[in-house]
This record gives C-alpha cells, structure tokens and sequence, in this order.
C-alpha cells in the first residue's frame, strides 16, 4: 500500500507544509494568502531534460512529458536561470535552483537577510 494522503476540503493555513503538497495545494486555492508557484512549460523549456515527449497544452501552445516507468508526466517548474526542478524540491526551505526562485513565492517561510537560509 503506498502513502495516503488527506487533502483538506476547505482553505487553509500552509505555512507548515512543503515541496510537493505545498503546490498542489496553493495551485488548487486551499492555502490562504498564497498564489499558485507554476509557470507554463513551453516546449523549449528545461534545455537539460533528455527524452521529451511534445504534446499540445490547453490548445494554444506546445509542451512537453516525460515517460517514467510506463507513465507520462510534466512535474517541473522553470527556474529565473533556465533551469528546471521537480515539483518536489519547490517550496522545500532548499535553493534547488542556484537562484532562488524555487523558494521566492512561497509563503511558508522567510528567507534570512543575513544568512539567506530559508526558515519555516
């Protein structure tokens, strides 16, 4: 059996919950005062991803998937500097991105000024 998880039904506070869970729920409005951390993936975005699958998105523009295991999927934000990190490593109190932007959306920390640690 794999790991459950509980979605809340109504908005919440999200300033205790991280990487993955945090996006799903700020994307999907459950998370007060916090907006959606996601851009749209053009086709010629992440550069450094191998084996990319194009697919037309929403009509209007051409992305991309990822087959693992069988499975296809796009769980990949685009970092300010081109790079690209999984939905996990969002919001995750971790520079995944060199640059930062993995984490400057996110409402469930604080960045400090003179350490530049992420803190919860």
């Amino acid at each position: 059996s794999g790991t459950k998880l509980m979605i809340p039904n109504s908005t919440r506070t999200c300033e205790h919950v991280f990487g993955e869970v945090y996006v799903y729920l700020s994307c999907t409005g459950r998370c007060f005062n916090t907006s959606c951390t996601l851009q749209p993936l053009r086709h010629d975005s992440c550069p450094r991803i191998q084996n990319k699958i194009f697919t037309l998105a929403k009509s209007s523009y051409l992305t991309f998937l990822i087959e693992q295991g069988g499975k296809y999927h796009n769980n990949f934000f685009k970092c300010d500097n081109e790079l690209c990190v999984r939905f996990d490593q969002l919001c995750n109190l971790v520079d995944d991105c060199g640059d930062g932007s993995d984490e400057r959306k996110c409402k469930n920390h604080f960045q400090c000024i003179t350490s530049s640690f992420y803190i919860p």
